[in-house]
Order: structure tokens, then sequence, then C-alpha cells
């Protein structure tokens, strides 16, 4: 008598199920029409105009104004009408980080944290889907850390990342930097309090630099006026004083870690002097999500979920403010 074998359920690999699930959430937030968030009409001008915007500068100039990011707009308008240019860049956005999440976290409860941590903090809502250019740099940059990290290439690839976002000037110096202190100083500790110093005496030069150099956004009144209050300042001190009792060096162990720490640093270190903090800290935060996705450590759970219910206390004040449109803030009343 011959037994029929029941052949075992077909499981999706894991690396699959993370595929689709971070493309199902691309889809999603890519799907969300321009007229709803506030600067989507300056992207279409981007991708529709892109080579009379590029006769606008010099050679010298052109260096210090996103040229890599006139070229991306160039490439994606052959393949996509400009009105779709826009919501290409938040797929790739939305898509990568859902990825980076759901590859790195230790369980569902930490996925769950992360996507809210994503969605709900203003910065990185405003990352995802108003700020595109340099919500496409930041992106590449966590590609780069998770194929580059500690090989040759990585400070080279980092460095061109500022010819598609100029923050990324400060970005590439701010991990060049501590990377070259790493040879001088081994002390951690000693270490970071060095490179707040000399960061903190650099940043009341930067705007003079930046505008002899031709850089437009220099010139932008959010930046010659500093109208920050303090409440950053208290919830970002919050998360140092966490990330400093999990162990600096603990934290620093992994490269997501270790950037989120420094963008940590860089945010209080840049909050009363030149008001780029809320610019540059949606960059760190990502690589601090995955962090602590990562994580297994009490500190950084309770510290990261403090964190989210600030943010979810203020997010619809917020993104009402700098991320929505009139018709935006209507479609998205029902969270508000």
């Amino acid at each position: 008598m011959s037994i029929n074998k029941c052949n075992p359920p077909v499981v999706m690999p894991k690396t699959a199920f993370y595929f689709l699930a971070a493309l199902i959430y691309g889809l999603l937030l890519a799907s969300l029409p321009n007229e709803l968030f506030r600067d989507r009409e300056n992207y279409v001008v981007y991708a529709s105009n892109f080579a009379i915007i590029f006769k606008q500068y010099n050679a010298i100039t052109l260096l210090f104004n996103e040229p890599l990011f006139l070229l991306y707009n160039k490439v994606l308008s052959f393949l996509f009408s400009p009105e779709l240019v826009p919501r290409v860049s938040v797929f790739f956005i939305s898509f990568s980080i859902a990825y980076f999440i759901l590859k790195h976290a230790r369980n569902s409860l930490l996925v769950l944290l992360g996507f809210s941590l994503l969605f709900f903090v203003s910065f990185t809502f405003h990352l995802q889907l108003v700020v595109l250019r340099q919500g496409v740099a930041t992106i590449l940059l966590l590609w780069i850390v998770d194929l580059y990290w500690g090989k040759k290439p990585f400070f080279p690839l980092c460095f061109l990342l500022l010819f598609f976002h100029i923050s990324f000037a400060i970005v590439f110096f701010v991990l060049f930097y501590e990377h070259v202190l790493t040879k001088f100083i081994k002390n951690i500790k000693l270490r970071l309090l060095f490179f707040s110093s000399t960061l903190f005496a650099l940043s009341f030069f930067m705007l003079a630099v930046a505008s002899s150099l031709g850089v437009r956004q220099a010139e932008g009144s959010h930046l010659v006026n500093n109208t920050n209050g303090g409440g950053g300042f208290v919830l970002f001190s919050f998360l140092l004083f966490f990330l400093y009792l999990r162990g600096l060096n603990n934290v620093c162990r992994t490269p997501y870690g270790k950037i989120g720490l420094l963008g940590v640093l860089v945010y209080l270190i840049f909050y009363f002097t030149i008001p780029i903090s809320g610019r540059l800290i949606s960059v760190f935060l990502l690589f601090y999500y995955v962090y602590i996705v990562l994580s297994t450590n009490a500190k950084d759970y309770f510290s990261s979920f403090i964190f989210l219910l600030v943010n979810v206390y203020l997010w619809g004040n917020a993104i009402n403010g700098e991320s929505l449109t009139k018709l935006g803030a209507s479609y998205f009343s029902a969270f508000l």
C-alpha cells in the first residue's frame, strides 16, 4: 500500500516578503496626488525645464547647486511625464526605507515602531513626501552605508551626494571628520566632545562660506532668521541622554547607530547657531530608526517610544504647517 505524502507548504522567503511589503508601502505613498503636498509643483518644473535651469549657472556655481539632481530629473523625464517624476521619487524613498526597517527589525512590534516613527515623526513624514531631493539623497546614503561601509568607495560616494543636495556637504564633513578623529582619539567620549566643540565653532562661519560659493539656499529667510524655540533641543537632548546611558561604544557598533548618534549631536550643536537642524536631522533619523529596530536594549525602546509619543502629539500642527497644501490638510483632516 502506498502512502501519499503531503507536500510541505510553500513559504515565501523572508527577502521576498520584505520586498513585497516595502513595495506596497512605496506604492501607497506614491499614489497620493501631488496637489496634497507643498513644493511638488517645483519638482514638476525641474522635471520639465531642467535644460533652462541648467543654463542659469556658470561652471563654478553649477557645482554648488546640485547638478546631479538636474541630471536625475533629465533621466527620469525620458521615462515618465513631469507630473510623475516626483511620485517616482516618493516611491524610491518610501520603498527603500521600508525595506531597511523590515530587513533589520527583530520582531513585529519593532516593525510597527519603525513604521510609526517613519510616518508620525514630522521630520521623516516631510522627507518622504515633501523634500524629495533631500529624501532621494538620504536614501542613496542609506544604500551606500549598507553596501560600502568600511570600504574604500564609501567616502568618495558620500562626497558625490553633495552634488545631489547641498546639505550633504555638511553630512559628508560630519562623517569624514569623525572618521579622521578616530585615528587620533580612541576614547569615544573625548572624541565626541572634541568633535562637538570644533563643529560648534565652525557653525558660525558655514553660512558665509556657502553664500560666497553661490549656494542659493544660503540666502533663504529660513536660514538667515533663526526662529528655533527650545522644544526640539529638549527632545533631542533626551534622546542623546538615553544613547549615552546605552553606552556610546554599544551604539556605535553598527553604522546605523553611529550615524544616528552623530545626527543627534549635530542637531543640538547647530540648534541655536544655524537653523538647518530640522532639515539635517531628517537625514540622520532614518539611520536612528534602523538602529532602534536592530537594538535589543530596553533603554533604546523606551526613549524611542517617548520620542514617538511626543511627535504624535505635535504631528498634526507640524505637517499642516510644513508639509501640506490646503487641499492636503483637508485630505488628512481625519488624522489631524
